[in-house]
């Protein structure tokens, strides 16, 4: 049985899930925030508009996803992943995966789903957790 991680993420927030074999149910893994540091913000310190978010912070946050995602493979806590994230970030994460990491990601999906419930993230990925 191969556990599969599936990695939700946008540039501000990410949740790891597992499936730990076909038909499963998805099980939270882990939760992360990028942070905003104080320094980084345009216009003498304001905070960013809805929308707007310091690129160097969202690189770093897609280099600590794939900080990760490299620790997990090595650990052998899963055998194959699943990236969904907006397009932008979607590069950002996939400039920062190392070559084996990358090689264990079955399938990329350029969305942002990381509001949606449990529930409702199953059904919208049931294509991609088939094996």
């Amino acid at each position: 049985m191969t556990t599969t991680w599936i990695v939700v993420a946008n540039a501000r927030v990410a949740r790891v899930f597992a499936q730990n074999g076909p038909n499963k149910e998805l099980e939270l893994v882990s939760e992360c925030a990028a942070e905003v540091m104080p320094a980084s913000r345009p216009h003498g310190g304001r905070q960013p508009r809805r929308g707007e978010f310091p690129k160097n912070e969202a690189k770093g946050f897609a280099h600590k996803l794939a900080q990760d995602l490299y620790t997990g493979r090595s650990r052998g806590r899963y055998g194959r992943a699943i990236l969904v994230a907006p397009p932008a970030f979607m590069g950002m994460l996939n400039a920062e995966l190392d070559g084996p990491t990358a090689h264990m990601v079955s399938s990329r999906l350029d969305k942002d789903y990381t509001r949606s419930e449990l529930r409702a993230l199953s059904l919208k990925l049931k294509d991609c957790l088939r094996p």
